[in-house]
Parts: C-alpha cells; sequence; structure tokens
C-alpha cells in the first residue's frame, strides 16, 4: 500500500541516453524515467529538494515542473529585508478526492539562524498591503527548525488543511523566542500538479527552463554570499 503522505513529483531533467537513465536509477530505483520527454516521475515521501539533489548529483540538471495532484505554492519573500529570509512552501492534496481534507506541506526556507526554531503559520488572508502584519489571524501553525546553514526543510502532513481553501490565504514565518516577529511571508496561489506544466520557453522572457534554474542557482549563491558577510 503506498504511503498515504506520498505523492507524485516531475522533474524535467537533461537526460541523454542510457547512461543518464542508469545514473538516476541509481538513486532513485523507483523513478519512472521518460528520455524522449526528459522527465523523471516519481512518487515519493521525500522532500522535493532531496529527490532534486539526487538527480542533479548524478550531473543533470532538473528542473520541479509538477508536483502532486491539486496544488498550491506560496513563495515566501515579503517582509522585514534585513532578515534576508525567504523560500518556497507547497501544499498538495492527499488524495483525488477533492473532498477529502488533508495536505502534504513540503518546501524549503533559507535565511534563518544556525539551528534556529520557528513557526510557520497559514493565515486568513493574502493582504500583504503592510507587509506581514496585515494577513489576518492564525488559521494553522507547525514548529520548524533550521540546519547548520540557516536552512528549514519542511516535509510534513498535515490532516486538517484544505488545498481549495488556501488560496488566497498567506503563508508567514515567525521567531518562536523574544517578541516573536514574522520574518517573512508570501501568498498562496494555485500551482501546476503532474503533467500540467510543459513549458519548456517561458513566454515572458524567451528563456527556457534551464536558463531559468540557472539565474535561480545564481541568485541563491548571492544570497548566502549576502549572509555570510553580515
Amino acid at each position: 500500500m503506498t504511503d498515504r503522505g506520498a505523492i507524485k513529483m516531475e522533474f524535467a531533467a537533461q537526460i541523454r541516453g542510457d547512461a543518464c537513465v542508469a545514473a538516476i536509477r541509481e538513486t532513485l530505483p523507483e523513478a519512472e524515467i521518460d528520455v524522449k520527454k526528459g522527465s523523471v516521475l516519481i512518487e515519493t515521501t521525500l522532500p522535493w529538494l532531496e529527490v532534486h539533489n539526487r538527480i542533479e548529483a548524478t550531473g543533470r540538471r532538473a528542473v520541479l515542473t509538477g508536483f502532486g495532484g491539486q496544488s498550491a505554492v506560496a513563495e515566501v519573500n515579503h517582509g522585514n529585508e534585513s532578515t534576508n529570509v525567504r523560500g518556497v512552501v507547497r501544499f498538495c492534496t492527499l488524495s483525488n478526492d477533492s473532498t477529502q481534507k488533508g495536505a502534504v506541506v513540503d518546501g524549503t526556507i533559507d535565511g534563518l539562524t544556525h539551528n534556529g526554531r520557528y513557526q510557520l503559520n497559514v493565515h486568513e488572508c493574502g493582504d500583504i498591503s503592510d507587509g506581514c502584519n496585515s494577513v489576518g489571524d492564525i488559521l494553522d501553525s507547525k514548529p520548524i527548525t533550521s540546519d547548520g546553514d540557516g536552512r528549514a526543510t519542511i516535509r510534513f502532513v498535515n490532516e486538517q488543511l484544505d488545498v481549495n481553501d488556501l488560496i488566497g490565504r498567506s503563508v508567514v514565518i515567525t521567531e518562536v523566542a523574544g517578541e516573536q516577529r514574522r520574518l517573512s511571508c508570501g501568498i498562496i496561489a494555485r500551482s501546476a500538479g503532474i503533467f500540467q506544466n510543459y513549458k519548456k520557453i517561458c513566454a515572458c522572457d524567451g528563456v527556457t527552463i534551464w536558463d531559468e534554474r540557472d539565474k535561480s542557482i545564481a541568485a541563491e549563491k548571492e544570497r548566502v554570499t549576502e549572509r555570510s558577510s553580515l
């Protein structure tokens, strides 16, 4: 029986023949690999970042293109700029039954203190006109911890959340100690599920998904450099 917390993820990957397939299968034995399409499909309880890193450790670039069934995502990058706290949090239904509550919550948050304790809160609205102070009451709250690099890797199942009810609300990362400051927030929006995103070139600027990936990595390296200089 498949773990109730397992979800399907789809990655675009630069696969060029049998050697690439063998390398990916060695690190992800359960993955379905389509060489012609250049995709890796897997149903797993691993965080998406762990799957991504395993693919890229084989020397192939990878980009997440689909996440579960009904999905939503919050880009957490709005708030107190001095903290430089930012990341992405995804929500995905536990089953194809849209009447059933429950969601997998998966993501990463960077720019936190080393080995710190925080709260990941879902707030009632997505009004960020006054930053993270205008998002209304807390609907749900879970503790998260950061590692020695200041990154929190998030992956848990919340039986109470309804993905359909999350669209337009917000995610807030809050300190646990002291003044319990709201460090960063983002609006929850609908996102692509499995087999819903076949984009190879972004219509907005003409760049490929690989250009987008490389730009994101460059930006992340720049943020790491800024944090180390503080």
